[in-house]
């Protein structure tokens, strides 16, 4: 894999790290320089990832482990003491981990399902960059990227729990964003459908408008850089980002 020095010096956090999005944009760090943390439910999958950057010639990634669909207050504690005490400080978190069980009705989820869905998908994101903000906030130029989905936010039948949280993370980034001011750079990147396990879920026979997650990845990278700068605040897609140099 091709590499540059777009976030050399740069602590990213990654969640949902094993999943397909996760691990692209992992790679796609990696090779710009980054120091990564990497942060999912797959101890086995984490791993992968681990050993696909290295292959690259990244440097080696941080693995923990976490299942943020019923992780605790004192489990995001713990993560940012993690970071604090092993790097000293953090660049910059993509929140990449969702869960979605596939399309269909509100009436068919349990309580218990819905839960864990929300908390996931939502909850997660909010408790890992509150942990996190005291270490984002003295950074530099620090940045939260939160993985958006239009498509199931838009109240659409059948997109379920998942939709509801995306929707919600489209409210997250921009109330975080507001509060942050010219301070912390907060983005939401909507990448499109992307040929993943998650997409598969929600189209089992298959998504003909569905693309590679690289090209997504990179987008990510962009924003957690100095070019994501411009984009403060809003919901971007790859498009917006993969024609800069």
């Amino acid at each position: 894999m091709a590499t540059n020095d777009f976030l050399a010096g740069r602590v990213i956090l990654l969640t949902g790290a094993g999943g397909g999005l996760g691990g692209a944009v992992a790679r796609a760090a990696a090779a710009a320089g980054a120091e990564l943390i990497l942060c999912g439910r797959d101890q086995g999958r984490l791993e992968t990832t681990y050993d696909t950057v290295v292959a690259d010639g990244g440097p080696e990634p941080a693995l923990f482990p976490i299942d943020f669909g019923g992780a605790a207050e004192a489990d995001y504690e713990r993560l940012a003491e993690g970071i604090e005490t092993d790097f000293g400080r953090l660049d910059g978190i993509a929140h990449l981990a969702a869960a979605f069980g596939g399309l269909r009705p509100l009436a068919s989820f349990t309580l218990e399902e819905w839960q864990r869905t929300l908390h996931a998908t939502l909850t997660a994101p909010f408790a890992v960059t509150r942990a996190c903000l005291p270490l984002l906030q003295a950074a530099p130029d620090a940045a939260v990227v939160f993985a958006a989905d239009r498509q199931a936010a838009s109240g659409a039948a059948f997109w379920g729990a998942y939709g509801a949280a995306k929707a919600g993370i489209e409210t997250l980034s921009a109330m975080l964003a507001a509060e942050s001011g010219d301070g912390l750079r907060v983005h939401a990147l909507d990448p499109g459908p992307l040929d993943t396990a998650l997409r598969r879920r929600a189209f089992p026979g298959g998504d003909p408008e569905s693309t590679p997650p690289e090209a997504a990845a990179a987008a990510c990278v962009r924003l957690l850089g100095p070019d994501g700068r411009d984009f403060h605040g809003r919901i971007v897609g790859p498009d917006d980002l993969t024609t800069r140099d």
